[in-house]
C-alpha cells in the first residue's frame, strides 16, 4: 500500500525532496514532515492500516524509509549515513540521512 501510494505520486516525491531545506541533506524525519503535510489524509489511512502492530508509526516510517532506499536512483538521492534525529515523540533515534544528487 505504502510503496504504491509513492509510486503513483513519485513526481510530487521528487518535488518535496527538491524543496527540503539544507544543504543537500536531510533525514527520513525531515521527508515524512512534508510528506504528511502534504498528504495528511494518506498517511492517517497508513497508519490506521498498521494500527493493530501497536507500532503504526514506526512501521510507517520504516516503509516509507524503505521506499527512499529502494528507489534512489528515480528520487535523486544516496544515502549519507545514520544520525540522530528527533522522532514524532520527540525522542532521538538513529536514522538514515539522504543527499540530494
Amino acid at each position: 500500500m505504502i510503496d504504491s501510494f509513492l509510486k503513483q505520486h513519485q513526481k510530487e516525491i521528487v518535488n518535496i525532496i527538491s524543496n527540503l531545506k539544507k544543504d543537500n541533506e536531510f533525514s527520513s524525519h525531515d521527508f515524512i514532515e512534508k510528506f504528511t503535510q502534504k498528504y495528511e489524509a494518506d498517511y492517517i489511512e497508513m497508519l490506521v492500516k498498521y494500527k493493530s502492530t501497536g507500532k503504526a508509526f514506526q512501521t510507517v516510517h520504516r516503509l516509507i524509509a524503505l521506499h527512499l532506499s529502494l528507489n534512489m536512483p528515480a528520487l535523486h538521492i544516496g544515502k549519507t549515513k545514520r544520525k540522530p534525529s528527533e522522532n514524532v515523540f520527540g525522542t532521538d533515534n538513529k536514522i538514515q540521512w539522504w543527499k540530494k544528487t
